[in-house]
């Protein structure tokens, strides 16, 4: 059971991070080649640097819905 949450965790900090590394500025990209409207992303993001700063987000959220969401779902 522990081994399937760190699962579920590493992939939630991996495809969101794969998906802003490296899909949405080739999307941006393909799109600005048609339109033509700006300058083009640059495409040389650091893989670790995403992964953590979806960490640190992740985190964040979890400690909102912790310590914020759930005391007031349980007065509810």
């Amino acid at each position: 059971m522990k081994f399937g949450k760190i699962v579920n965790v590493s992939l939630s900090l991996v495809i969101p991070s794969l998906l802003y590394t490296y899909y949405y500025p080739w999307l941006y990209n393909k799109i600005n080649s048609y339109t033509q409207r700006g300058p083009n992303l640059n495409d040389e993001i650091d893989f670790l640097n995403v992964i953590l700063t979806f960490l640190v987000s992740w985190v964040l959220i979890s400690l909102f819905v912790i310590f914020i969401m759930t005391p007031l779902i349980i007065h509810l």
